[in-house]
């Protein structure tokens, strides 16, 4: 079973009214301001959960299709896609095994809090590779491995490996999984699967957002990297 389809419900009202609307809506703002003009061009929103992300990109003028593991949460995109439509395409696939159907179709392909869920981070970032054109952007928000030891979320900042504890499901009575990795086997990860870098962006805390707080150093980090074939 998907992870978080035991807490698509919560997650999805909590995404679009509940605690985690402010959260996923400035990240969807900031990811969208990091593509720049979108319209007219073909979007892969990989992870897209409940579609914030994917909803608003196509409220600019993308052609998105939006995949997921998890059925339920699709179900809710599905379910909001039905009644106000933005002519989203929506595919449940699992990313590690690719999405043949969509084959160096995309111009831009956005992961908005997902990449950390991912056991198989190698076979994901392949797999959006895969979906993108010669030099096609990959856009993401995720964890800053150095906030969650500043903040005492891991032990040891060297010791990657799968963590107990949940992120942002508290309130949920179901762990998810998350996959700490340090920075260097993040950049490690993405050059394999074919991204170099282009840049980085903090995340300034939110005063009105307990997701993210003023600490001393940014909870979350914005990257935007391109398929670079050699």
């Amino acid at each position: 079973m998907p992870a978080y389809d035991p807490i698509a419900d919560w997650y999805a009202a909590q995404s679009r009214t509940g605690s985690l609307r402010r959260f996923h809506d400035n990240l969807a703002r900031r990811l969208l301001g990091m593509a720049g003009d979108v319209s007219g061009k073909r979007v892969l929103d990989a992870g897209c959960g409940e579609s914030h992300v994917a909803r608003l990109f196509a409220r600019h003028g993308a052609r998105v299709v939006a995949a997921d593991i998890s059925p339920r949460l699709l179900e809710h995109a599905r379910n909001l896609e039905a009644r106000d439509p933005h002519g989203i395409e929506f595919v449940e696939a699992d990313l590690a095994k690719g999405l043949p159907s969509h084959r160096g179709a995309f111009d831009l392909a956005t992961a908005n809090m997902m990449l950390d869920d991912c056991e198989d981070l190698a076979g994901v970032l392949r797999g959006i590779a895969g979906t993108l054109k010669p030099n096609g952007r990959l856009l993401l928000s995720m964890n800053n491995p150095y906030a969650l030891a500043a903040r005492g979320k891991v032990d040891d900042y060297f010791a990657s490996g799968t963590l107990t504890q949940t992120f942002g499901t508290e309130r949920a009575e179901y762990e998810v999984p998350f996959y700490y990795r340090t920075f260097a086997e993040w950049v490690v990860a993405f050059r394999q699967a074919g991204f170099l870098l282009r840049s980085l962006v903090d995340v300034p805390p939110d005063s009105g957002d307990p997701h993210l707080p003023d600490d001393p150093v940014p909870k979350i980090l914005l990257l935007d990297l391109v398929r670079h074939d050699t």
